[in-house]
Order: C-alpha cells, then structure tokens, then sequence
C-alpha cells in the first residue's frame, strides 16, 4: 500500500490516500512526522517566492506610475500553512486522526482563500474609482471647466480653419455651410462701346519696348535680298510668326513692283470674293477680255497664259495676306495651281495655329514653300477692323449667316439662295465704296413673287410653311422685310452683293 501528499497551494494541507483504493487509510506516526516536515519545508519556499514577486510587483507599480493599495491578507497563505502545519503536527501525535483533520482543514481553508479573493476584487474596484475621480479632480474638477475647456478647443478650432493648412482650409471651406457672396457684375452690364471709340482708346497707349521693334524689323529688312532670290529660284514663301506681317509684306511688294506687276490679295476681308480677284487680274494686268467664270476656271486661265510664248507679261508676284483666311480655305487648290506656275510668285502669310491642315500632300507639292519666321510683334488693326465688333452691330456678317444656315435644312437654304441671287442679280456690281457699304441701293424682292419663286422650285408646298421658314431668319436678323407706300410687303437680305456671293460660296 503507498500513499500519497496532497497538498494545496495556499494551506500546504496534506492528505493520506490509498494509491491503490483511493481512500484514506491511517499511517504511523513515523510517516505522519515526515510528511508534516515535508509541508513545512514546502511552506517555508513558498514564503520566500511570495516576498520576492511582492518587490517585483511594487517595482512594477512604479515604473508605469499607478498607485495601487496593498491588499489586505490575513495572516498570508503561507503563515497560515506553516501555523496549521505545527497544529497537525499536535494533532497527529495527541489524536492519532491526522487524516481525518486534514481533509476538514482543507475545505475550510479553500473557503477561506475564495473569501480572500472576492475581497482582492473589491478592493481593486475601489483603487479604480479612485483613480478615476481623481483623474477627473485634476482635468475638469467642475462642470464650469469642463464647459472652458470645450469654449477653448472651439477656438483653437476656429484659429485652425482661418490660419491651418492651405489643404485643410481648401476641405473647410468647400464643405463650409456658410453662404457664399456671388458678384452681380456682368459683362452684359458693361455699356457697349464702338470700334471707333476703342481705337480711340488703343491709340492712346504707348508702344512699349520701341527700339527693341526697330532693330527687330531692321533685322527682317535684311532679308529681303534672300527673298528675292528664293523667289526668282522657283520657290514660293510663307511667312508666319507673332504679330501682324502686313505692313512689312507691303514694302517687300513694293520693290518687287519694279521688277514685274504685283497683285496684294487682302485674305482677312470677311466679304472677299476670290473670282472677282482673279478677274482684276486677268482683265488689268494680262489685259485678257473673255467670259467670267469660276474660281478653278480663272486660275486655270492665268497659269495657261504665262505658259504661252507670246505672253506680254513676263511674269507677275502674287502677294496674299491671310492665306488661311475663311475665304480663301475652300480656294487652296486654285491657289495651288497659280503658285505651280514658275513665271508666277506666290507670297503668303499665315495667322492660324493650325493652317497648314488646310493643304494636302498634293496641294503642298505644288506650293513649294519657304518658310520664313516674321514675328513683329505688332498690333492686328487692319485685320480685325472688319469684324462685328459688339453684339449690337446692326450690319450681319459672312461668318454669323453661314453659322446660322449651317443648322438649317435644305429646303430653308434653297429659300435663302433664292433670295440672294435675285439681289446679286439686281444690284449694280461696280467698285465704288458706296456699294460696298451694307445697306445701300440694296435690291428688295415683292413678298409674294418671292412665295411663287420658291414654290416653283418645291421648297415649300403652302404660305403657312413659307412664313414660318422667314419667321426662322428674321429671328437671326438674316431676311428683313419692309412695307412699301402701297402695302406691299418687301423682302431683302441687309447684306451688299459682294458679300452674298462669298456667303454662296462658302455654301457651295
């Protein structure tokens, strides 16, 4: 039979049991002595490892700075296992039942030890609410702080929104539920002002950096030899670069004119008609008397009559401002096959960013350009001076009607090229300014012969469709019509016939 310690970790108590039964059996006093000494020497290192976890733990309290109460023991675990270690000893020798004792001391000291730790956890709960209220003592201490201390974050709130980050406040403002001022300050406001009162103004400013301008120019009028030579060696010359190059293209073509007739071709002109160019060309200069006819028929013409020997004319210079102007971007072949010519010079400036999308491979070929930068950094006057300058302009421009029966059907169209044929048909075609002037000897067409010219071409099948085809243009101020003395309505286009033809043009 052997038997067996049990023992505790607080109490040490020792209890005999039968390995083999597991019961409890009664030993000799012998053996009882041996194991009470063994309990007790058990005891005594579990009171030296209790003190030195006890230093650990108060060094432990220290360096993460909580302060924490002692917890109460009565007695300590390890006193009471020695103190009733002697009193089995007693026991066993006076009474001989060590074992019995043992087994009633053991359950009343667990009940003894969960005591103890209900008590530990009450007192850590305390050292806890103590800990907080004085956290809260050395915060707040008082409503009226708490209430400061939340005024004082608003303000540094506020402080960060006016004087944080330029990314921070950028988030601030924009999600800000603050209304925002918006300016009541138009354009639309602004009174309308004439191009005659803003050249009045443009003349009054300075021309900066002059000296600078002249040494530049001086530089280009160096050029002019090579020019020449370029152009007598077949080649004809494209200018480009920053600035207007007209005035100074004029006095390249003014010596030129000693050497052969010059024609200037102002490509900027809004109501330019290329064919009437051409006709100049051919009946003052070539001094060629037959019929008119179209653009690609004239340019045909003139390039034959410097490919015949018995030409008078040796050879001419052709000098275009504005070549990618919007009346001449439809003309580029034409153009083409004057500059083909070798006993013709084509000279050519270019404003556009993107004119040269406007030739072909072919086109390009026949060109044989040079290219020569001719920035002057001068002021485009002449050029814009033909422009609508304000939205009140009472005259209509080429490019405002070609927008305008750009987003119209055919039919409409068809009722617009009526109109203007019978007025070009009816107008005085001559040079004299006055002509050239909107407004003036403009031919009117009677309402209902206008009705019955369009209905004989099956543009419109009644009256109500007519009159809402003129209702379309006289909202865009393209058809305006009149009563006569009589009553009869009269209708007419507020456009001379030079700039009907380039609106036709561009249509074509």
């Amino acid at each position: 039979m052997g038997l067996t310690l049990s023992t505790t970790r607080t109490g040490r108590r020792t209890l005999l049991k039968d390995s083999a039964h597991d019961t409890p059996t009664r030993a000799s006093t012998t053996e009882i002595i041996d194991i009470l000494k063994l309990g007790a020497a058990v005891d005594a290192e579990d009171k030296e490892n209790s003190s030195e976890e006890g230093v650990h733990a108060a060094a432990g309290q220290e360096v993460y700075g909580f302060q924490r109460r002692a917890t109460r023991k009565r007695g300590g675990s390890s006193l009471r296992g020695t103190g009733r270690s002697v009193r089995g000893r007693r026991g066993g020798t006076a009474r001989g039942g060590a074992a019995r004792g043992s087994q009633e001391r053991a359950s009343k000291d667990a009940k003894e030890e969960e005591d103890d730790d209900d008590e530990d956890d009450e007192d850590d709960e305390e050292q806890v609410d103590d800990n907080n209220r004085s956290f809260d003592g050395r915060d707040g201490g008082s409503s009226d702080e708490a209430g400061d201390a939340d005024s004082g974050y608003k303000e540094q709130l506020d402080d960060f929104t006016h004087s944080g980050p330029a990314y921070e406040r950028y988030f601030e403002n924009l999600h800000s539920t603050k209304s925002q001022k918006t300016s009541d300050n138009t354009l639309s406001k602004l009174p309308p002002q004439t191009q005659a009162e803003s050249r009045a103004i443009l003349s009054k400013v300075p021309t900066k950096h002059k000296s600078e301008l002249a040494l530049l120019e001086s530089l280009h009028r160096r050029q002019f030899r090579q020019w020449y030579f370029e152009l007598t060696s077949g080649f004809n010359i494209v200018f480009y670069g920053y600035g207007s190059k007209r005035r100074l293209m004029n006095i390249f073509a003014a010596e030129l004119g000693s050497d052969a007739p010059v024609a200037i071709i102002n490509g900027y002109f809004p109501a330019l008609n290329l064919k009437q160019s051409l006709e100049k060309i051919a009946f003052e200069i070539l001094d060629l008397s037959i019929a008119s006819g179209s653009v690609a028929d004239l340019a045909s013409l003139i390039s034959g009559y410097f490919n015949s020997s018995s030409c008078a004319v040796d050879k001419m210079y052709i000098v275009v401002h504005n070549i990618d102007g919007p009346c001449l971007r439809k003309h580029q072949t034409s153009l083409a096959v004057l500059a083909s010519n070798p006993r013709i010079h084509l000279l050519a400036s270019i404003d556009h960013i993107e004119a040269p999308l406007i030739w072909d491979t072919s086109s390009i070929t026949r060109f044989n350009w040079t290219w020569h930068d001719l920035t002057t950094f001068e002021p485009y006057t002449v050029e814009t001076s033909y422009e609508n300058f304000t939205t009140e302009a009472k005259e209509l421009g080429p490019r405002g009607v070609l927008h305008v029966l750009a987003s119209l059907t055919e039919n409409a169209k068809g009722i617009f090229r009526i109109l203007a044929e019978y007025q070009i048909a009816e107008s005085v075609m001559d040079d004299t300014p006055e002509s050239q002037k909107a407004g003036s000897t403009i031919p009117e067409m009677p309402y209902n012969s206008y009705f019955t010219a369009c209905r004989d071409q099956f543009l419109v099948t009644s009256e109500m469709t007519f009159r809402s085809q003129l209702t379309e243009f006289r909202d865009h101020k393209v058809i305006q019509s009149r009563h006569a003395p009589d009553g009869t309505e009269l209708v007419f286009i507020p456009l001379n016939a030079a700039t009907l033809g380039t609106i036709l043009e561009g249509m074509d």
